[in-house]
């Protein structure tokens, strides 16, 4: 299965995706496929809808063998902590923001073999977890951040990029 990364400004992350049907696709080949992918980016999560499929799926892992497959998720608990920390996604690359999530989520979703699961995430997987799911609901991690943050962090990619460009100039041109 060929999947590629759609633009941040796509109208499909912008949606609630439909609900996942078991009848109509395979979840073992759509979530390995999501799997591999998430994995090739060196992503730690990824949703269905962020390569354009347009359905209630994530996957989230971290390669040391932590490997979920989530099918029609929905929060069942959000604990009362929050913490905030550096998050990115594969869909705005170099974007980095400070985001303040809870630190566990107990969370409801269908196992590959359409299985009832419930299972509580804490930490970091909670994060996970949670930023996956913002796609679920047609949302991203920029929009859990006031907007001079998210001007600031697009600035400094910008700066960043423009150097990057520059440096890489003077190389082939042989000017230090």
């Amino acid at each position: 299965m060929e999947l590629e990364l759609l633009p941040f400004s796509h109208e499909l992350l912008k949606q609630t995706p439909k609900e996942f049907d078991f009848e109509e696709h395979d979840a073992n080949e759509i979530c390995d496929a999501l799997f591999e992918k998430m994995q090739e980016l060196k992503g730690i999560g990824l949703s269905a809808n962020q390569v354009g499929l347009n359905m209630q799926v994530f996957v989230f892992g971290d390669g040391e063998g932590l490997t979920r497959y989530i099918i029609n998720p929905r929060i069942i608990d959000l604990g009362e902590e929050s913490v905030s920390m550096k998050e990115g996604c594969l869909s705005l690359p170099g974007v980095m923001l400070m985001v303040k999530r809870p630190t566990e989520v107990t969370l409801q979703y269908q196992n590959v073999e359409g299985e009832i699961v419930v299972e509580k995430f804490l930490d970091l997987a909670a994060r996970v977890v949670l930023h996956e799911y913002d796609h679920m609901i047609g949302q991203n991690f920029t929009q859990r951040v006031s907007k001079l943050k998210l001007d600031r962090a697009i600035k400094s990619v910008k700066k960043k990029t423009i150097k990057r460009i520059r440096a890489n100039a003077r190389q082939e041109l042989g000017v230090i």
